[in-house]
């Protein structure tokens, strides 16, 4: 799982630049994940539902996906954010949380996407390892 820390409050502070950190967000996820062989499996608001093949393409996106999130060009916007979306040298852009599991999950098929949905123990402690993650 990954999430954006603090997106309600950059919403409610900055939402024009949000909207293009978004933009920016969900680029840096997709390209990582096709990049480490990852499957997006949904996203809820601004948090994205991810699965591998093996534990190490994982860990692999979740360190990869951090460099290039922060590397990435951030809007003017957020560069003064109160919450530090930019302190250099600590962070460069939107924080992001990452929480990596692995285990056995129950596939089913969205009828209406076409596409898996996962769930189990396996996925419900993914999301707590995310929950309590710094980005």
């Amino acid at each position: 799982f990954t999430d954006i820390q603090a997106s309600t409050s950059i919403w409610e502070l900055c939402s024009d630049g949000m909207r293009k950190a978004l933009k920016t967000h969900n680029t840096v996820i997709r390209d990582q994940l096709e990049a480490h062989g990852g499957y997006e499996v949904k996203t809820i608001g601004d948090a994205f539902m991810v699965a591998f093949d093996s534990e190490v393409a994982a860990v692999c996106f979740a360190c990869n996906t951090q460099l290039a999130l922060y590397e990435s060009s951030w809007p003017v916007e957020l560069q003064e954010h109160p919450l530090g979306i930019c302190v250099p040298g600590a962070w460069n852009g939107l924080r992001v949380r990452i929480g990596v599991h692995s285990g056995p999950v129950d596939l089913e098929l969205n009828s209406i996407t076409g596409r898996f949905d996962y769930f189990g123990p396996t996925v419900n402690k993914a999301a707590r390892i995310e929950a309590q993650a710094a980005g």
